[in-house]
């Protein structure tokens, strides 16, 4: 018997959940976080939702698939206020992919901190940015300005790093018809 998949809106549970807005990831704007797995269990005394199967969560072009998801949000979703809660952090485990537009990211574990705008990955990163793939312990994606830093996961400044960045990177073909030109420098007199 197939498993029937059930889809949250993350912030969702109830009606309460369903008018959560967070920050986006395209710059500029508010963009609602879903999230949709096998299983959902809300934690609301720890201001925390546990996801686990098929665990997929997407924000505007960004997408996070996982096996297993920790969401964190604050204030309780029956608060007094009637203020939805806002989601802090992503923590996901088990087979973690990230895709945007033209990039894909691959690792064994990811935190994506929403209030900064970052995604930090552990464990076997594969980095793949259209042709090009990088490959270390420990990659952290800037959101805010697209930048991307990967290394070996180890402490930074000490020989235990526990292995080294590797990457391959596709060159342009250069036009080998055209004519050799040779720089010319000026006449020092």
């Amino acid at each position: 018997m197939a498993h029937r998949r059930t889809t949250f809106i993350l912030l969702a549970c109830a009606a309460t959940l369903l008018g959560a807005r967070v920050s986006a990831f395209q710059s500029g704007g508010n963009e609602t976080l879903s999230v949709d797995a096998d299983h959902l269990e809300i934690q609301d005394k720890v201001q925390r939702a546990l996801a686990q199967g098929n665990v997929r969560a997407r924000q505007g072009a960004m997408t996070v698939t996982s096996d297993r998801a920790e969401v964190l949000y604050s204030s309780s979703l029956v608060s007094s206020s009637g203020a939805p809660p806002e989601i802090s952090q992503i923590r996901a485990s088990g087979n973690v992919v990230v895709t945007r537009p033209g990039e894909k990211a691959t690792g064994s574990y990811a935190i994506y901190d929403l209030n900064k705008r970052i995604i930090t990955m552990i464990g076997n990163v594969v980095l793949n940015r259209g042709a090009n793939v990088v490959r270390g312990g420990r990659l952290v994606i800037n959101l805010n300005n697209n930048a991307a830093s990967l290394d070996s996961g180890g402490k930074v400044g000490t020989s235990k790093s526990g292995g080294r960045v590797t990457g391959v990177f596709s060159v342009p073909k250069r036009n080998t018809d055209a004519p050799a030109t040779t720089p010319t420098t000026p006449d020092n007199k």
